[in-house]
């Protein structure tokens, strides 16, 4: 092959090689919200687990969905799917960071909240039964949100 040929054809090899190299690490990336579909929340008002075959990414996060609709949907207003913090809401709104449940949700307008859930503490039970507001646990949350540091 003659130079300038291959010299034509290197920068379309490295764009190949650099979209597969993303593809790639976008799959093995571990998924948001334990690969459960924030679409599904709200559609079907159920957790359910989405597939790496429709992953999409938004804001730093991978979210598996659970068909190319819900890729649609998601693409038109992704904000409003992504869970509001990225860990229990109510542990959030006590100054402390516990894991979550994606099991263990509540929607409150356009908002998906996650909460923890072990056999000590069931996180969704307690923000339901708090004597402070929605609203005063949400203004608590978000001023801790500087304890996640993932």
């Amino acid at each position: 092959m003659k130079y300038w040929k291959r010299v034509m054809l290197l920068p379309i090899t490295m764009s190949i090689l650099l979209a597969a190299t993303t593809a790639q690490a976008e799959q093995t990336r571990p998924a948001a919200i334990g690969g459960y579909s924030p679409v599904s929340y709200f559609t079907k008002n159920t957790a359910e687990l989405g597939s790496a075959e429709f992953a999409v990414e938004h804001d730093g996060s991978v979210y598996h969905l659970t068909s190319q609709e819900q890729v649609r949907i998601f693409a038109e207003h992704p904000d409003k799917y992504r869970p509001r913090h990225r860990a229990c809401t109510y542990s959030l709104a006590y100054g402390m960071v516990l894991p979550l449940d994606p099991t263990n949700f509540k929607i409150i307008g356009n908002t998906l909240l996650l909460f923890h859930r072990s056999e000590e503490k069931d996180a969704l039970l307690e923000w339901n039964s708090s004597e402070l507001s929605e609203e005063e646990l949400l203004e608590r949350a978000d001023a801790n949100l500087f304890l996640v540091t993932f």
